[in-house]
């Protein structure tokens, strides 16, 4: 009798767990965030409030080092996933110190530099992808005070497009 009443009780203790709602399908949400390797040095931007103008997409971040701000950003005509090269005017990269700009860069046209948009859902504004762009300095003040170029090789990002 006690066994059949073990038997019993084991029974009813699986068919309550295997009925218990599961969460399995749940996944968590992952932050926006762009990481890169700058000139060979993991980094990190900040994503800004990124936005979409028609078929345009403005990808954006800002990193603070000590008393300079760096914002980072490209511009992508988006049609869907895939391989997308960089024209001049589609990337930039500056410094700033207080309000003033103490450094601006350009693409470099002697290098590709690509986006590859690996994820789009069009639906809640995600994009995702991966970066290979170069820039060099048009700009510093003082002069000689920054770098003559700057790479962000190996980047990722997953970003929400507002409009």
């Amino acid at each position: 009798m006690k066994k059949h009443l073990l038997l019993l009780f084991s029974i009813t203790l699986l068919l309550i767990a295997s009925c218990a709602k599961k969460k399995c399908c749940d996944f968590p949400t992952i932050a926006d965030f762009i990481i890169t390797q700058k000139n060979g040095a993991e980094w990190k931007f900040d994503p800004l409030s990124l936005a979409t103008a028609q078929d345009t997409a403005i990808i954006s971040g800002t990193n603070n080092v000590t008393d300079m701000m760096e914002t980072f950003g490209f511009k992508l005509k988006l049609n869907g996933l895939g391989y997308y090269e960089l024209k001049s005017d589609e990337g930039f990269y500056h410094i700033t110190k207080g309000n003033e700009i103490v450094a601006r860069y350009k693409l470099s046209t002697t290098h590709n530099n690509t986006v590859i948009v690996v994820a789009l859902n069009e639906k809640d504004k995600i994009i995702q992808g991966l970066f290979n762009v170069r820039f060099v300095k048009i700009f510093d003040k003082p002069v000689g005070s920054q770098p003559d170029s700057i790479r962000f090789l190996e980047g990722k990002f997953k970003v929400s497009l507002h409009n």
